[in-house]
């Protein structure tokens, strides 16, 4: 399962995945999240999307620690940015995806955002690169 904090921006909200079966996942690894995504915020206020966009892209950029990467939504799922390197995801409407258990995983981070601002959720995900979830 990973845990995602969500911050609302208007149209967009960013999120950074942290693994909570990791077995070097700890509160100082949820920090640094909600951290990274705040630093994010911050970032967007200051320099807007467009900008923000290119520095969440940005692989070895301030957005990327280890395993920790943001990623940002429009409201209507669209995938505007990601710290992976998934590049081919982006522009694609990821809004019905499901996890492994059939759970909307995106379109209840947008509630969430829409609803308080902010918060978390989990959901399985499979890493590409292993094939677990």
């Amino acid at each position: 399962m990973k845990k995602f904090l969500t911050i609302m921006l208007g149209i967009v909200f960013m999120t950074v995945p942290v693994r909570a079966q990791d077995k070097n996942f700890n509160s100082r690894n949820a920090l640094k999240a909600k951290e990274m995504v705040q630093k994010a915020v911050a970032f967007y206020q200051a320099n807007g999307l467009d900008k923000t966009i290119a520095a969440v892209n940005d692989t070895k950029g301030q957005f990327v620690d280890g395993e920790l990467y943001v990623f940002i939504h429009s409201f209507e799922g669209i995938n505007l940015a990601r710290g992976d390197g998934n590049l081919k995801r982006l522009g694609t409407n990821v809004l019905n995806s499901k996890d492994p258990d059939g759970k909307l995983f995106v379109q209840e981070m947008i509630k969430i955002a829409k609803q308080k601002g902010q918060g978390e959720t989990s959901y399985g995900f499979k890493n590409e690169k292993t094939g677990k979830i």
